[in-house]
């Protein structure tokens, strides 16, 4: 298996033939963290309310309502523990495959780079740049979710223009390879968590993928990521176990063992710690708002 293939993400957004998904998410405030991931894919988010501080290749950034975000493929981002004051947004995912064909100068010329990850736009875009994006924005959205004949060829359009405006608007920067070896390390990592988590996990085997020492990873990691890796591995086991709990009927010990917590009363100190709750209380309080 290549190495770049090792650590997609497994989720799929959209289909094989029609590869772009509309998301509507609401994250409340007290949110106890959306645990930094990375996809292929490309995305566009747009803030409709609320604010929160994400963290996006490294770097914290706050966000508010009428941002926008655009995030290439391979940039880590997440919501660290304790950062949202009430969010609410709108995304689409795509595969960037989608827009060009192999060989042809808009994949080439402007869709590979930020692919690969030689070139980053701003994480964040907001005021008088941001107006045309919302404009075409709306657009593709509305068209998505209209879902007339044809639409499919609108959305692409639509996307492509977004890609136009992006390169034609927002100053955009070459990443120096010291970066995005650090992210590389980093992915690894992360997917080897997101493989794993149902698993015990060490430290030394955390370490071992990037080839430090444990003492050398654990400042790596904190130094990055503003948390331990202990911490990010209860986090992103706590964010699949309150998925099971709002969708599943399994129990509450079903569902900490299915999420990699091998000791009941461990895992509800720490779910009640994030999310302000017990298992139970949020299961309960997640059905309440569903009816």
């Amino acid at each position: 298996m290549r190495e770049k293939e090792q650590y997609l993400e497994k989720n799929r957004h959209g289909s094989a033939v029609f590869p772009v998904e509309y998301y509507d998410c609401v994250y409340p405030a007290g949110l106890a963290g959306l645990p930094v991931h990375w996809h292929e894919e490309f995305e566009i988010t747009y803030v409709r309310g609320g604010e929160c501080t994400y963290l996006i290749d490294l770097e914290p950034v706050p966000v508010q309502e009428g941002d926008f975000l655009f995030l290439a493929s391979g940039v880590l981002h997440g919501i660290p523990e304790g950062k949202t004051r009430f969010l609410e947004t709108d995304s689409f995912v795509f595969h960037p495959e989608m827009l060009g064909v192999r060989g042809d100068v808009c994949r080439t010329r402007y869709l590979l780079p930020a692919e690969r990850g030689e070139i980053r736009f701003p994480a964040v875009i907001r005021g008088e740049t941001a107006e045309p994006l919302k404009t075409v924005f709306d657009r593709l959205k509305q068209s998505f979710l209209a879902k007339a004949f044809g639409y499919e060829l609108e959305v692409k359009a639509l996307l492509l223009q977004e890609m136009a405006l992006l390169y034609r608007l927002v100053p955009f920067e070459r990443k120096s390879p010291e970066n995005r070896q650090v992210v590389e390390k980093l992915k690894t990592v992360l997917q080897y968590i997101r493989e794993h988590y149902q698993q015990p996990v060490t430290v030394g085997e955390l370490a071992e993928l990037c080839h430090f020492s444990e003492y050398h990873f654990m400042r790596f990691f904190k130094q990055y990521m503003n948390m331990t890796c202990v911490e990010y591995l209860n986090q992103y086991r706590l964010e699949i176990a309150a998925g099971e709990l709002a969708e599943s009927g399994e129990s509450v010990t079903e569902i900490a063992l299915n999420a990699g917590f091998n000791n009941l009363s461990y895992f509800n100190r720490v779910f009640k710690r994030s999310f302000g709750m017990t298992p139970r209380e949020y299961r309960k309080q997640f059905r309440l708002r569903s009816c």
